[in-house]
């Protein structure tokens, strides 16, 4: 390669912009699902988990194959003792986030109802939910109300 095409590509490389490495999922280990159990997992680009909490809740709606086919029987309750106030702290942290895990049969209709929020500041404004035929884990990032069901999606997301 002569002198002047190879400090032409030079030049040509110095201008691109660099762009960050995005995680594969093979290089993101997260946290084991005991088989009674299922698992929230929980992305903030700036690593800052301190006072983030789950605000878990068990409903009492008729639910079959995922989807809700009868009214509620009785007012929603949360679970664990967890109050508005005092939300449930992750149980732990891995390559994606934070985590937390609770006991499948705590949503004996299947249906897993939370928010995750810091005080009165949710992250995502809505109410959330999935359905235990859509999977034991599920993935969310910051400011991103779409519940992720793979880690390779939900990593995909990021922004």
């Amino acid at each position: 390669m002569n002198r002047r095409v190879w400090l032409a590509s030079l030049a040509l490389a110095a201008a691109l912009p660099l762009q960050a490495p995005t995680a594969q999922a093979q290089d993101v280990k997260v946290a084991e699902v005991p088989a009674d159990s299922i698992s929230l997992h929980y992305y903030r680009p700036d690593g800052n988990y301190d006072g983030w909490g789950v605000h878990f809740w068990e409903s009492f709606e008729k639910v079959q194959d995922g989807k809700i086919v009868g009214s509620k029987e009785k007012s929603d309750m949360p679970i664990l003792n967890i109050s508005w106030g005092a939300p449930m702290k992750p149980t732990g942290k891995d390559g994606f986030g934070v985590y937390w895990q609770v006991k499948a049969n705590e949503f004996r209709n299947g249906k897993y109802n939370y928010i995750i929020h810091k005080g009165d500041s949710k992250d995502c404004v809505k109410d959330s939910v999935w359905f235990s035929n859509q999977g034991r884990q599920v993935f969310i990032n910051q400011g991103d109300c779409t519940t992720y069901f793979t880690l390779e999606d939900a990593l995909k997301a990021r922004k």
